[in-house]
């Protein structure tokens, strides 16, 4: 899970995306929550990188991730998110939620359809989410 501030600076997106660097990395299945709800509308410049680190990262964000769920409150960040993915074509799974429960219950989902029962029954323990 990454949480995003209401600042949004270059240099916090540059530290999200090399979190999200590691992961992939691990070349392990995985799911990213990306807790957003105190962003409003992130500058030009920080949507542009965002969308070209999911372009350059394609293959493996493909791979080894089986979906994204992101968090935002607002409907102008709820769009932008949907448009960014549009633009870098990206494919996998993802979802919109303004809480972070649906978010934790999909990811949970996500895992269990690929049978990593351990990884869901983990997300669903520490997001309290009951079993679907």
């Amino acid at each position: 899970m990454v949480k995003l501030g209401r600042g949004g600076t270059m240099q916090e997106l540059e530290a999200y995306l090399a979190e999200r660097a590691e992961y992939l990395a691990r070349c392990e299945p995985h799911v990213c929550i990306v807790d957003a709800r105190e962003v409003h509308m992130p500058a030009a410049c920080l949507r542009q990188r965002y969308s070209e680190w999911l372009r350059e990262n394609e293959a493996a964000l493909r791979r080894w991730t089986l979906g994204t769920a992101y968090i935002a409150q607002t409907p102008a960040v709820q769009m932008m998110v949907s448009v960014m993915r549009h633009v870098a074509r990206m494919t996998m799974p993802f979802v919109v939620t303004s809480t972070m429960p649906p978010a934790a219950a999909w990811a949970a989902e996500r895992f269990q359809e690929v049978g990593l029962l351990q990884a869901a029954t983990r997300i669903r323990t520490q997001y309290a989410v009951p079993a679907s």
